[in-house]
């Protein structure tokens, strides 16, 4: 069949049906090239979870012969140089430590959090393992890894023996349902298979419950909870009773729009307030847009931008930019506020230099503007939850100052000091973090504090942590 692509511009001036039958030829080829290369992508996926799960077995075998030379007094020396490699205090074990290594060096490479690796070693194995009739439709381009991600996850408390007998039942239908289909007819065969009941099962899922933040453009947020069905189904029936309670003549408000204030307020200050007047009533409201704002919160504000002279965005910590005017409204609304203005030219903040170990609160609270989370590659963990680390060790000559400080979470911090991964403060806001591999990868600081110590100005190619 002729191919319009393929068709010399004079050829194209065709009678209708052989224009028809050659535009249909080119939209079957493109259609085809699209299934081919959807099966390269599961090809792909197939073959990663293959060599994530070499690298794992590796790491186990390294971990297991570091093990092996403790227990015959053949060891070396743990990351400090002064201790045995398995005897770290605080549960840090050879495979303890081998795996933390493993998870950090596989987030790194592929630059995701360390949750989501731990997860992709996890799923590699169950694909490699156990679900190879899944590994192989996956490979052959039968199924998506999505398709196999909703495999993994409905036979991971299953039995062995009950897991293959769900694999073979529910394959056919991964190569030829979407995803949403598929997790459905899959649910309800795992229920079948299950040989716990559901209550025993629920009470462990309850466990997992947890609330988070997902930043959205236009300086909005998603707010999401995984509850108790029961639990979540009833928080939104209120919210609906509320809002449909609130029928003021002058409000325009959608039933949506009035759910999301509603819960905003509740959230905020444990009760409802007046149409458009809540937290969640937007940039808009006449009233209390700083209504409930704690001081846990900080907002950099440039200084021109809070005299009303400029609209260069703040910027919310755990967010990032917002409105101008949404600034200068908490700034004048929430007495409790904690502000932090920058320099107008440079949107720099001071810095400060310290010669006593501990960390004097103004420096606390610049160093929190500047990193506003912890500043290991990937990890999203408030500055405000993590400890302020000393770069070179106040014992070894390191001082307290910004060029020598970073947050980094409980985790991270124990990671530094308990395994092969090592980090060094460039003075200028970046961090090199260095892999047992010999790998480096360098984080960003969220805002400029001041001038860096080497007096050159951040790098201008790469501003901002990448990941």
């Amino acid at each position: 069949m002729t191919n319009v692509i393929d068709m010399p511009v004079e050829a194209a001036v065709l009678d209708g049906e052989a224009l028809a039958l050659a535009v249909l030829g080119t939209f079957d080829d493109l259609l085809s090239t699209v299934e081919s290369a959807e099966r390269i992508i599961g090809a792909s996926m197939a073959l990663r979870a293959a060599q994530i799960d070499q690298l794992r077995l590796w790491s186990e075998a390294m971990s297991a012969t570091a093990e092996a030379a403790v227990g015959t007094g053949q060891h070396g020396t743990g990351p400090a140089g002064t201790e045995p490699v398995g005897t770290e205090p605080h549960g840090w074990t050879t495979a303890v430590r081998g795996r933390r290594e493993l998870v950090f060096e596989v987030a790194c490479a592929l630059r995701i959090p360390e949750r989501t690796a731990e997860r992709l070693i996890w799923e590699s194995s169950r694909l490699v393992h156990v679900l190879t009739e899944t590994n192989d439709a996956l490979r052959d381009g039968e199924i998506s890894y999505r398709h196999a991600q909703v495999m993994i996850d409905q036979t991971s408390s299953l039995p062995d023996e009950a897991s293959a007998e769900f694999e073979n039942e529910l394959l056919p239908f991964a190569t030829t349902l979407t995803v949403a289909k598929f997790t459905a007819v899959a649910r309800k065969k795992r229920e079948s298979l299950h040989p716990e009941s559901i209550t025993v099962r629920h009470r462990a899922a309850v466990e997992e419950r947890r609330v988070w933040v997902d930043p959205q453009p236009d300086g909005m947020a998603f707010l999401g909870a995984q509850l108790s069905a029961e639990i979540a189904l009833a928080a939104y029936d209120r919210l609906t009773e509320i809002a449909m309670g609130q029928k003021a003549p002058d409000d325009d408000r959608t039933l949506a729009q009035k759910r999301a204030d509603a819960m905003s307020d509740l959230l905020v200050d444990g009760d409802t307030c007046a149409a458009g007047a809540g937290a969640g009533a937007g940039a808009g409201a006449d009233a209390g847009t700083g209504h409930g704002v704690r001081a846990k919160v900080l907002v950099t504000v440039p200084v021109l931008t809070l005299l009303g002279q400029s609209e260069t965005p703040a910027n919310l910590e755990g967010y990032g930019p917002i409105d101008p005017e949404v600034a200068r409204q908490l700034a004048a609304d929430a007495p409790s506020f904690a502000r932090v203005l920058t320099d107008p030219v440079t949107s720099a903040i001071l810095d400060f230099d310290r010669t006593k170990y501990a960390v004097a609160a103004d420096l606390r609270l610049v160093l929190r503007v500047r990193d506003e989370t912890c500043r290991a590659p990937g990890c999203n963990r408030a500055a405000s939850r993590c400890d302020v680390d000393h770069s070179v060790d106040w014992a070894l000559g390191g001082t307290t100052c910004a060029a020598n400080l970073s947050h980094l979470c409980e985790f991270h911090h124990n990671l530094k000091h308990h395994t092969g991964v090592g980090l060094r403060n460039l003075g200028d806001g970046r961090i090199e973090w260095m892999t047992p591999t010999g790998r480096t990868y360098i984080t960003y600081p969220a805002n400029t504090i001041g001038q860096p110590a080497s007096g050159q100005p951040p790098d201008p190619v790469n501003p901002e942590m990448p990941f």
